[in-house]
């Protein structure tokens, strides 16, 4: 379904489910990713020490500037709390005006979820398949915590014509009934209570929507979750599917707004269904109304590794001669090995983790690392000897640092020189290109003409 039009939930939320737990107003404080940031003086305790959440510690490195307590952003971006007063707002180093695109790409890649802090979402573009599993596991874990209480019930008012009526009995109706039968019968009418209404019927098509995603989904990482999403919907069998009336924005901001104080556990799986049902995304940067959940952390080093491995092997897809593989995963799809052999008996053996290696008709030809930082125009002397490396051991005749920026003076495959019988590369893709799409296809170009 469409998700244009979404319900300004957050708004909703601000005081229930995971806004009354988690949610702190604070302060933001803007960061670029790798930037030193000085601290103002109220993150400071009386003994000097920072005065920031334990579980936050290790997303940055605790030092001094210019004799005044700061802090050096490591390779996250998003917004991370640092307090109840104070948040970092980390932007990415490399200008960005395509990051949803990169981690919807990115296959595979999940954020880091700060469960302990919320914040506010707005909507954007496109779905990545790492936000949906997140959404299907903050939904089911929600629906575990009402499964402890019960399913929301309500009370509806039934009416039944019988020889035993139950409830109020409707005189002038029961008496025309009786004598158009030609037997003692009774119109009689009651309130029952029941779970199959509103918020329940919501609940269902929200799972049933993610089952028909995940089910066929062979890969280990979802069988648990297609395991879970089948149990929910077992749970959820005695109730119907919903009315279109039912399956609309305001009428999931209707339903919040009237459930019952003690069931906070709804409001939430309401907000996350929404998402779910509509299709919608959620803004890596910036706030918004849309959601109020878990803060989410993007570590672009890895996305743009995944992001670049995915181009690749959709621009080189209809040549079956080549495959593309991840050199950080064993198996049929994967190319980790091992760095000695033989090895010495009782060492260690230390394994071998390219980031992306291409073989044509089942030999390595050219094996690319990438590094999330702006093109030298000569790559660094340790990156070069890590590649050497890999060519070396993978025997691959082409070897390339992949940087995460390219100057327009630049082309996307630039050769730097030869070491030994290892041809050494500059590969360069501009995140920040107008068209990201042709940049993508142009870098997939250059490398097709290595092969």
């Amino acid at each position: 379904m469409a998700s244009e039009g979404l319900a300004p939930l957050a708004r909703l939320m601000a005081d229930r489910g995971f806004g009354a737990s988690l949610r702190t107003e604070r302060q933001v404080i803007a960061a670029t990713e790798q930037e030193m940031i000085v601290l103002p003086p109220e993150l400071l305790k009386a003994d000097g020490s920072l005065d920031v959440y334990d579980d936050i510690m290790n997303l940055f490195r605790p030092t001094y500037h210019k004799n005044r307590p700061a802090i050096q952003c490591g390779g996250w971006i998003g917004y991370i709390p640092l307090n109840d007063s104070f948040a970092l707002e980390v932007a990415p180093r490399v200008p960005i005006g395509n990051l949803e695109r990169l981690v919807g790409m990115a296959a595979g890649y999940a954020p880091n979820i700060l469960r302990r802090h919320a914040r506010q979402f707005a909507h954007a573009e496109g779905q990545p398949a790492s936000l949906v599993e997140i959404l299907a596991d903050q939904l089911l874990t929600t629906f575990d915590r009402i499964c402890e209480l019960g399913l929301l019930k309500t009370y509806v008012r039934e009416t039944r014509l019988s020889s035993f009526p139950v409830g109020r009995i409707h005189p002038f109706e029961s008496a025309w009934r009786a004598e158009k039968l030609g037997r003692p019968v009774a119109l009689s009418s009651a309130f029952q209570r029941t779970s199959n209404f509103g918020p329940n019927r919501v609940l269902r098509y929200a799972f049933e929507k993610l089952l028909a995603r995940y089910i066929g989904n062979t890969e280990d990482r979802n069988r648990a979750r297609l395991q879970r999403l089948k149990r929910a919907v077992d749970r959820l069998d005695a109730i119907s599917h919903p009315t279109p009336a039912e399956l609309t924005t305001s009428a999931i901001a209707t339903i919040i707004g009237r459930l019952p104080g003690e069931r906070e556990d709804y409001a939430d799986a309401m907000m996350i269904a929404q998402l779910i049902i509509f299709d919608a995304s959620l803004a890596i940067r910036g706030a918004g109304e849309v959601a109020l959940l878990p803060s989410l952390l993007i570590d672009m080093s890895k996305v743009f590794e995944d992001y670049a491995r995915r181009i690749l092997a959709d621009g080189l897809r209809q040549d079956a001669r080549v495959e593309v593989k991840d050199g950080n995963r064993g198996g049929a799809q994967g190319a980790k090995t091992i760095l000695f052999a033989p090895v010495r008996e009782g060492l260690k053996n230390p394994t071998v983790t390219p980031d992306i290696v291409l073989e044509i008709n089942a030999k390595t030809t050219i094996i690319i690392d990438a590094k999330y930082k702006g093109a030298p125009s000569v790559p660094d002397r340790n990156d070069i000897n890590q590649v050497v490396l890999y060519g070396a051991k993978y025997g691959a005749q082409h070897v390339m640092l992949l940087h995460a920026g390219r100057p327009t003076d630049r082309p996307h495959v630039e050769f730097c020189g030869k070491v030994g019988d290892f041809s050494v590369y500059n590969g360069m893709i501009d995140l920040d290109a107008t068209s990201i799409e042709d940049e993508e296809a142009a870098f997939v170009t250059a490398i097709a003409s290595l092969l």
